[in-house]
């Protein structure tokens, strides 16, 4: 990572065509770029990105991510960090799987008292978990989030066929927000309590990293009533409060929400391991949604500055950023193919069929059932005869099969099948047609077939005649 940094403001540009101007993005103080960021899983160093194609930002920690889980941009994105309150996404996504959003949510005096709380809950009040979520996702409330933690864990140890006080039922739903973020892949993640206090009493060993962090706000805006809670810059909720409703008032700390086109939702943290800390989307109707995460800014204005800039480059920047880091794939090149001549008769039988007149190749000779001697002389008719295949693959096999021949045969008639297959799968078919009529025997012909099949069988004679393929194959044509 580099140690440059920039005492003013710089400009960020990125040119758009040969034909267009460069577009100047102005990017706070503090803001920097390095080596080792990362563009599309590739570092800058490798790509050879000039700074105007990448971000320059404060944070140490940063990823941003699109709608398809592509990271854009990665800053250190995978290394172990303090995450301070952007434990809350995650808990909002697990309490969303085991509560409905009337579900009754009440602050215990142990989620009252976990302290550091910016929604003002007192023990006894009773909301729906519709509104409890805006106090954890809008106010960012330590308190609510133990209490949603609670009421969800308590559903949880019921489905298991058990109780629990309420750090019985936290524990469990933190037990389950680790079940969830292995099943989310995020492998570099581990919670130890739904709010994200990570110091004193609840210095418990937790860590995450910016890439973990998108994946679960990618996958929190998949969740309607998460979704529905996580863009307010200011909302009330209703509490009842010792018998009385109340209105409680709640403020997002993220400035984005009315000040950045497009943010469809802000979570903020702070704590002195984690830094300011931020994890915002922004969804502007083109077909794209995008996830920045910022960890440990320099400041808290700051990590809004460094959320801003990431947005603003990959608008600015996305189609030629994509062009060098992650080019369109050579189309491959076409195989090489070999023509096969299918039809190689060793004789042929001149003939009239359908009219037309001409030397018919021989394919086969088919049995005639009524008969003991006769066959039916076959080939093909308005079938190409050789068929173009990639040169590799395995032979090109034929097979035919005859139909059971009887009564009078005219030229023309199907007397079976021909077909040509490479591994497995047919590459040609026909069907095999009579040359010329072949009459059926008379019937003091059929009377002295039938002695003579008597007679014949006796001594192990044949009762009718064989039928052959003498087509010799398929060839490749030189």
């Amino acid at each position: 990572m580099s140690d440059r940094r920039f005492p003013f403001s710089r400009a960020l540009a990125c040119a758009l065509s040969s034909a267009l101007a460069a577009c100047c993005l102005a990017v706070p103080a503090f803001a920097w770029t390095g080596g080792d960021d990362a563009v599309l899983e590739r570092s800058v160093t490798e790509l050879g990105l000039s700074d105007e194609l990448h971000p320059s930002i404060d944070a140490s920690y940063a990823a941003l991510m699109d709608e398809d889980g592509a990271l854009w941009f990665g800053r250190a994105a995978d290394e172990r960090a303090q995450i301070a309150s952007l434990t809350k996404i995650m808990t909002a996504i697990v309490a969303a799987e085991h509560l409905d959003a009337g579900a009754s949510v009440t602050v215990t005096p142990e989620a009252a008292g976990v302290g550091e709380s910016s929604a003002g809950l007192l023990a006894g009040d009773e909301m729906t978990f519709d509104d409890a979520l805006k106090a954890v996702l809008t106010a960012s409330g330590n308190d609510a989030a133990s209490a949603v933690a609670q009421a969800a864990g308590a559903v949880i140890l019921g489905e298991r066929g058990q109780g629990g006080d309420a750090y019985a039922c936290e524990a469990a739903f933190v037990e389950a927000m680790n079940a969830k973020a292995a099943e989310l892949g995020m492998a570099g993640t581990y919670f130890a309590n739904p709010h994200g206090l990570d110091f004193d009493a609840f210095a418990q060993g937790q860590y995450s990293c910016a890439r973990d962090v998108a994946v679960m706000l990618r996958h929190a805006m998949g969740v309607d009533l998460v979704r529905a809670n996580i863009g307010y810059e200011h909302v009330g909720i209703a509490v009842l409060r010792g018998g009385a409703p109340v209105t409680v008032e709640l403020a997002n700390t993220d400035t984005m929400i009315e000040g950045y086109a497009g943010t469809c939702a802000a979570k903020t943290g702070y704590t002195l391991a984690a830094g300011p800390c931020a994890a915002t989307a922004v969804n502007r109707g083109d077909g794209h949604e995008y996830y920045a995460v910022v960890l440990a800014s320099s400041s808290k204005p700051q990590r809004f500055a460094d959320s801003e800039a990431l947005y603003d480059w990959v608008y600015a920047c996305r189609e030629e950023v994509r062009a060098v880091a992650a080019p369109e794939p050579a189309a491959p090149a076409e195989p090489e193919t070999a023509t096969y001549q299918l039809l190689n008769a060793p004789r042929s039988v001149r003939a009239t069929i359908g009219g037309a007149e001409a030397a018919w190749p021989v394919m086969a000779e088919v049995a005639h059932a009524d008969w003991t001697n006769r066959t039916v002389t076959a080939t093909v008719v308005g079938a190409e005869p050789a068929v173009t295949l990639p040169k590799e693959g395995g032979r090109v096999e034929q097979e035919a099969s005859f139909d059971v021949v009887t009564g009078d045969v005219a030229a023309g008639d199907a007397v079976g099948r021909l077909a040509f297959r490479r591994d497995g799968a047919v590459v040609w078919e026909a069907d095999l047609v009579a040359v010329e009529d072949v009459p059926a025997p008379t019937w003091w012909e059929a009377a002295g077939i039938g002695m003579q099949r008597f007679f014949g069988g006796l001594f192990g004679m044949p009762a009718v005649a064989e039928s052959e393929l003498v087509n010799l194959g398929a060839r490749e044509a030189s």
